[in-house]
């Protein structure tokens, strides 16, 4: 049986994280008319906006790289602010999805807000109709929705 941990990530997880990044965004970018190395420019230049945008954004977050069996195939993104917890990211490598490793991080952070009797907020791109399903198959319901997002929101059952 496979063990699925977390482990904040260092700065020694850069590599990892952008390889990630970059097999996971490499099908937005395949049909752009440029070359290879404008792609790869482009997408670095992505990975790191979103990365400082981010940190910026929950600067007391908890940032972790999932590992499967000990070695990386993900990461997790995570803050508590007042009332929730927010899903800022959550991402497995294109090679070991559909193992149920998304399920086993997100259950174990809803035990969590359980606990805490707080909801867990995401946002899901509209087009990106896989993470939607993922998060309505894990109780997340469309709290609203606008033109490029739809928020998502899963609830604690009230305590009896």
């Amino acid at each position: 049986m496979s063990t699925i941990t977390l482990e904040p990530a260092q700065p020694q997880d850069e590599i990892f994280l952008y390889e990630l990044y970059r097999d996971l965004r490499a099908p937005e970018f395949a049909l752009a008319p440029i070359s290879a190395a404008q792609r790869e420019q482009l997408i670095r230049m992505q990975f790191r906006a979103q990365m400082t945008s981010y940190a910026q954004t929950y600067p007391n977050s908890r940032y972790q790289i999932v590992l499967l069996d000990s070695k990386p195939v993900g990461r997790l993104w995570v803050v508590q602010l007042d009332g929730e917890f927010r899903l800022v990211d959550i991402a497995v490598h294109p090679g070991v999805q559909s193992q149920g490793i998304g399920t086993v991080l997100i259950q174990r952070l809803q035990q969590d807000a359980a606990k805490s009797g707080l909801p867990i907020r995401s946002c899901v791109f509209r087009d990106n109709t896989g993470s939607l399903r993922f998060h309505q198959r894990l109780g997340f319901n469309i709290a609203r929705s606008d033109e490029a997002y739809h928020y998502m929101e899963w609830k604690p059952a009230p305590h009896s």
